[in-house]
């Protein structure tokens, strides 16, 4: 449970009143300046977190909540972490990354720390780009890599694409989910967040179909590339809001072939019941494929290590 102390309810009380003179998007800024440099330390991450969320809003009752009305005119142009990205703040992911600075600080602190000259690291799940764009950053500093940005939906494959442009990195985007059988799937909005939240959407949602998209093999799409198969793989970020362990079956053959040293997987939607495969499932899949967890999670990405 997370509570605001009586300092912290006056000053965000005095922000509210400040508001009626200077208007919501100047009190957004102000609560966004104030809130990144909280964010450095962990529980203050985890408390704006607590914040923003609309599926978190509820647990804590103690702490004073991001005001939705901020997200009216939602559209953003900011710098975070280096880069020059544009937000909608209707999406829970952007929101957090707009008023922290940073998304998964753990996760992406740990990868980036982690990466190697040439490496070729697969974002699948990668929404906007917000690590995908990182990681590029990254190793264009160290010489050289690729990064590979698998994503469905059209229009945040459409804003990864226009941030990659606008940053001057090379990301290749691949517009389809990664399953087990290639054709089309209908993609869900969550019922616990708005319709216009995009990093919420899921293959197993139970809110209303938003749309449908190509799913194809991981494999598929590696033994198909021109120029032949894919030769390298060093690092696979998987996120795909419940869809995991078939995405994992599609990716049976690369990971045998290429034995990436480091696979993080989400495990966070299957311990909460949304996905097909539970936890356990999902941990005795990536035995069989020759993955043994490390017993580290950064923020609910669990880390999968080959076993030789």
């Amino acid at each position: 449970m997370f509570v605001d102390p009586p300092v912290t309810r006056l000053i965000w009380r005095s922000l509210f009143v400040a508001e009626r003179l200077i208007g919501p998007r100047p009190a957004r800024l102000a609560a966004a300046m104030a809130l990144r440099v909280a964010a450095r330390a962990p529980r203050s991450y985890a408390t704006t977190v607590r914040r923003i969320s609309p599926r978190l809003r509820a647990e804590n009752p103690g702490l004073t909540k991001v005001p939705e009305r901020w997200s009216g005119n939602p559209t953003v142009r900011v710098r975070r972490g280096g880069l020059a990205l544009e937000l909608d703040l209707r999406d829970n992911l952007q929101a957090i990354l707009f008023y922290t600075g940073v998304y998964e600080p753990s996760f992406i602190g740990h990868v980036l720390t982690d990466l190697r000259p040439g490496d070729v690291v697969a974002d699948v799940g990668a929404h906007i780009g917000v690590h995908a764009l990182a990681i590029a950053r990254r190793l264009a500093r160290l010489g050289g890599g690729s990064v590979l940005a698998f994503e469905p939906a059209a229009d945040s494959t459409a804003k990864l694409r226009a941030a990659a442009v606008r940053n001057g990195l090379d990301v290749e985007v691949v517009e389809a989910a990664c399953s087990d059988v290639p054709g089309r799937l209908p993609l869900f909005a969550d019922e616990r967040y708005s319709v216009a939240d995009a990093g919420v959407r899921s293959l197993h949602g139970s809110g209303q179909q938003v749309g449908q998209v190509s799913a194809i093999r991981f494999d598929d799409w590696a033994a198909a590339r021109p120029g032949g198969p894919l030769p390298r793989l060093d690092v696979v970020k998987l996120d795909v809001e419940g869809h995991e362990a078939a995405a994992l079956i599609g990716m049976r053959t690369t990971l045998a072939r290429l034995r990436p040293r480091a696979v993080y997987v989400e495990i966070k939607e299957n311990s909460i019941g949304r996905a097909p495969a539970s936890d356990e499932q999902l941990r005795n899949l990536l035995a069989e494929l020759g993955y043994r967890t490390t017993g580290f999670a950064f923020d609910h990405n669990e880390l999968f290590r080959p076993d030789s």
